[in-house]
């Protein structure tokens, strides 16, 4: 699935983080790239980081969302914008998708409102993007892309920071960081601009990203619902940015050396045993991986590797055959057979039954009676 970016830019932490909750991000294929606290620094991080989707408020402080998206249209921004408002202000509204917004949303946020609207932005994008394809439309810039007289140094620094990383030196983690941010200040001052801070920030987290990929994991393994964003708002300073990603990244050194490490006291053979001697009580890929302490994300991916077949389908697949024996060599209820098997939703077990062989079990029983009825005679 492809991956679309989202920026959210609105002044209530509490909506930012309601917005977080409520969306089906990993579903819609989703990721949030950033968030701004106001309407002038969200401007400089959709700037930067060229997102696909943007959710921001109407009235927000330093810039309102109307003035927001009527610059980035004037610079040619071709993302999806959906508004927020408390409030239902005609007016607003109106001017808004005047000026090119795709749609709004009124507070408080409805869930399923939301995803209908995240999903409506997302097909716009593929159609958009299957457009640029048949034009062959050049792509922008990568976010993090550092356009400064001090680029060159600060991308040595950064790679001398990933060979850090991947030994996992954390003395050496701490130089090198410390060494960035002496740069910066050497060019910028103590308090840089909102737009170096920015584009640095999000450098310093693809380095990061490249770290925990070239460790064989992904962002979720590693930090699974912890938040690894860090909001720009009017208060970040230097300082601020600096110590957030000075613990992610020592965060990470921690997590990938722990992950390592139990994979390979990981015994793919007792998680197959596991699974015969449990699949009748419900047992779940995330109780699976609890249970040999490590990640159901690493757990999926190896047992997958070394099975030809992931985990849950091998659950999946332990369940259909006891169901089947069950209906062919004892005269039980359809209705008791899916508790048996591991589902406790009756309604769940019919559908993955008929999924699984293509009959619902009513007509797998009426097929089984009548080859016994045929064999007796």
């Amino acid at each position: 699935m492809c991956s679309y970016s989202v920026v959210i830019i609105d002044d209530e932490p509490w909506t930012r983080e309601v917005v977080k909750h409520l969306g089906r991000w990993k579903e819609l294929g989703l990721t949030i790239a950033g968030e701004a606290s106001d309407g002038d620094l969200g401007l400089q991080m959709v700037r930067e980081l060229q997102p696909d989707i943007i959710l921001t408020d109407v009235r927000m402080p330093y810039l309102n969302g109307i003035e927001l998206i009527r610059t980035l249209r004037d610079e040619n921004n071709d993302a999806q914008v959906i508004f927020f408002s408390g409030y239902d202000d005609s007016a607003y509204i109106r001017s808004a998708l005047r000026l090119g917004a795709d749609d709004y949303l009124l507070k408080p946020i409805k869930p399923n409102e939301l995803n209908e609207r995240l999903e409506q932005c997302v097909e716009a994008r593929k159609r958009r993007a299957a457009e640029q394809n048949k034009s062959g439309a050049a792509m922008t810039k990568a976010p993090g892309f550092i356009d400064t007289a001090w680029a060159k140094p600060f991308y040595v620094l950064c790679e001398a920071l990933q060979l850090a990383l991947q030994s996992g030196d954390v003395p050496a983690v701490e130089k090198k960081l410390a060494e960035i941010r002496a740069l910066i200040v050497q060019n910028e001052g103590d308090e840089p601009r909102s737009s170096s801070l920015i584009q640095v920030y999000y450098a310093l987290m693809g380095t990061l990203q490249r770290f925990i990929s070239s460790s064989g994991y992904s962002v979720d393994e590693v930090f699974g619902k912890n938040d690894t964003a860090f909001v720009f708002g009017r208060e970040s300073t230097c300082a601020a940015l600096f110590r957030f990603t000075r613990e992610l990244l020592l965060v990470a050194i921690e997590r990938v050396s722990d992950l390592t490490r139990n994979s390979t006291k990981l015994n793919l053979e007792a998680v197959r045993d596991f699974a015969k001697e449990s699949y009748t009580r419900g047992i779940t890929l995330e109780e699976t991986a609890a249970h040999f302490f490590v990640t159901k994300e690493y757990l999926s991916k190896v047992f997958k590797m070394k099975f030809g077949e992931g985990f849950t389908e091998y659950v999946t697949k332990l369940r259909m055959e006891r169901a089947l024996r069950l209906m062919c060599e004892y005269d039980i209820a359809i209705k008791d057979i899916g508790p048996a098997v591991g589902y406790l939703d009756t309604a769940h077990f019919y559908r993955v039954f008929k999924k699984h062989f293509g009959f619902t079990p009513g007509q797998m029983r009426a097929a089984l009676n009548m080859s016994n009825e045929t064999a007796k005679e």
